[in-house]
């Protein structure tokens, strides 16, 4: 029995029910706003306009972004056979940062116009995007716990994909120095440019 091998089934498992967790507590982060019973319907409207759409914008952005990172992780688990003890503390990194989602949401829902707010939540998804990658450079160097024919254009593009959303998360973070808001908005170049990044990809995808 080799004591530095672990199941790699038992990871994946203890990392699906943390990342239903963070998603489950960005949800209850959404604060409800309180109103006088006499509100009149128009002055509700408006006030919920004001409050709770940029609260459901910055969750589903959070969940957009952990669901993407949930979709990464499982395609690069798809491709390490086994796990050993340093892959397992790197993944229990990465999962430190995805539980800390939930909290900074519950943040930029309530502080989303203070940078200080911008860049707490910046920082740890790209944090949480690094130690994904860190984790496949990690099972990819020297084919360490992958199958050891694995193509180098797959390694490589997984690789690209996987960096894609902490580096638009840490460009965001000098862009808040400029205009806050506009840090948020560029939180949506995530999507375009995995669509660009996987079309450019595709063809030679096809033949692996």
């Amino acid at each position: 029995m080799n004591l530095n091998q672990i199941r790699i089934e038992y990871v994946i498992s203890f990392s699906d029910a943390l990342f239903a967790f963070s998603i489950t507590f960005m949800a209850l982060s959404i604060q409800l706003p309180t109103f006088s019973s006499s509100i009149t319907d128009s002055e509700l409207t408006r006030r919920l306009g004001q409050l709770l759409i940029p609260n459901l914008i910055h969750y589903i952005v959070s969940f957009m972004v952990v669901g993407m990172y949930w979709i990464s992780y499982h395609r690069i688990f798809e491709h390490i056979k086994h796990a050993n003890i340093t892959l397992l503390w790197l993944n229990l990194l990465f999962l430190l940062f995805i539980a800390l989602v939930g909290y900074f949401t519950g943040l930029l829902t309530t502080y989303g116009t203070h940078r200080i707010v911008v860049l707490s939540f910046s920082g740890i998804m790209a944090a949480s995007g690094f130690v994904l990658c860190l984790i496949w450079w990690y099972a990819t160097h020297n084919r360490k716990l992958v199958d050891q024919n694995m193509d180098d254009y797959l390694i490589r593009y997984f690789l690209v994909r996987t960096f894609v959303s902490p580096l638009t998360f840490l460009t965001s973070i000098g862009i808040s120095f400029i205009n806050v808001q506009a840090a948020q908005y560029f939180w949506v170049v995530i999507l375009p440019a995995n669509i660009i990044i996987y079309m450019k990809h595709i063809p030679h995808l096809r033949r692996l």
